[in-house]
């Protein structure tokens, strides 16, 4: 009794552990299947990756090689966009036309706004834009007019613009006119003729004696050698100002002493303001 149930514990354990080994078999090869799965599956992406990067690359190159050396990207038209009708786009395309077949990619911005101030004072804005593939838009303001000039020596009439530059145009009937003095060869467009501080004190000078004393002016002078503002009333007088510093003070003496120099009552040739805190004046 004893033999035949030690025969039969040993077929039970025979017999179990037959099918375990089989089913642990299957799932190796079944994992390792996967395994080379996973990895081919890897070297695939790899591929792929490396394949797609090296397509980018060549890509990139041939269109930077292309942008570089093809003529399409050369600069071949300039548009001009004004604000004032008298500017003449051709002769800024004139003055551009060292630009004409650069690279748009490589086109020297800042050389093309130096040629352009140094050929055209009067701009006072640039706006330069890329106009893809040949071309570029320039937006271009001008400083406004501020008055007709005209030379008494020469007898040519000239407008200046509220930054001092002498405009590329002709006079206009809707602006003032100041009668320069002391000049004697004629005003060139595009001149830097007078400062913007200049003007601004002719300006104030005008309101001041307008406004403040109540004079009606006639005429308004300016002497280029002596730098001074000659301001002729109706009645003939000339009101000298020193156009070299503030107008505020000179015209303010004239005010005090209004009363004292009969400004209101007599007839004066001229009153001279340009000593400080002195008046000298000159009866008729």
């Amino acid at each position: 009794m004893f033999r035949r149930s030690s025969r039969r514990r040993e077929f039970l354990i025979d017999s179990n552990q037959k099918p375990w080994r089989k089913s642990r078999r299957f799932r190796n090869r079944a994992l390792n299947f996967c395994a080379r799965l996973l990895l081919l599956r890897q070297i695939v992406r790899i591929f792929r990756a490396s394949f797609l990067f090296s397509t980018a690359i060549f890509a990139m190159a041939a269109f930077v090689a292309f942008a570089l050396f093809s003529p399409y990207f050369t600069l071949k038209k300039i548009t001009v966009v004004r604000d004032n009708p008298n500017l003449d786009a051709s002769q800024i395309e004139k003055s551009l036309e060292d630009f004409y077949d650069k690279n748009l990619f490589f086109l020297p911005r800042d050389q093309i706004l130096k040629k352009l101030r140094s050929d055209f004072a009067e701009f006072r804005e640039i706006e330069i834009s890329e106009k893809w593939p040949d071309g570029i838009e320039l937006k271009i303001s001008v400083s406004p007019p501020f008055a007709n000039l005209l030379n008494t020596e020469t007898a040519n009439f000239s407008v200046i613009s509220e930054d001092g530059v002498i405009l590329a145009e002709s006079s206009r009937k809707n602006l003032p006119t100041i009668k320069i003095f002391q000049r004697k060869k004629p005003i060139s467009p595009r001149e830097k003729f007078l400062k913007k501080t200049t003007l601004l004190r002719i300006e104030k000078s005008q309101n001041f004696i307008k406004n403040q004393l109540k004079l009606r002016l006639a005429e308004t002078r300016y002497l280029t050698a002596a730098r001074e503002i000659h301001l002729v009333t109706e009645d003939g007088a000339v009101i000298w100002i020193d156009a070299q510093i503030e107008v505020d003070p000179q015209l303010r003496k004239l005010e005090l002493a209004a009363d004292e120099i009969g400004l209101y009552s007599k007839k004066f040739e001229h009153i001279d303001l340009r000593i400080p805190e002195q008046i000298f004046w000159k009866e008729l």
